[in-house]
């Protein structure tokens, strides 16, 4: 795998803290794809707006720190991109972002890590400094 730290990254997980930034969760769900269940061919995915991820996660009874609510924005959409069959409904999703988030022995963080190699797996470089 190539390396995928750089210094502009550094300053950005410094900056926030190892979470998305209102601007990266916005570019990573602009790029997500899922595949049409119909036709199989790849499509963008159909987003959830993050009000729209906030109202939900409180219908669910379920408490997002302000720190982390972009990292659960990008969450919530990445199951509906990455999961179509286990993750069905609104409640199953909810539920992903909170035990993600509060993984007992995880941290919020990893989700930035995850992403990050995926992103360089897929040859796709990221540009920090614009998501600061």
């Amino acid at each position: 795998m190539k390396k995928y730290v750089s210094e502009s990254r550094e300053v950005y997980e410094d900056y926030n803290h190892g979470q998305f930034s209102k601007k990266l969760a916005e570019w990573a769900i602009g790029n997500m794809r899922v595949a049409d269940s119909t036709t199989g061919k790849i499509k963008p995915l159909q987003s959830v707006s993050l009000s729209d991820v906030k109202e939900i996660m409180k219908d669910n009874g379920i408490k997002i720190k302000d720190e982390h609510i972009y990292t659960a924005w990008y969450l919530y959409n990445m199951a509906l991109a990455d999961y179509p069959k286990s993750l069905k409904t609104d409640e199953a999703r909810a539920n992903f972002v909170e035990e993600t988030l509060c993984d007992p022995d995880g941290c919020p963080e990893s989700v930035l890590e995850c992403f990050t190699a995926k992103m360089c797996c897929a040859g796709m470089p990221i540009h920090w400094e614009e998501y600061l």
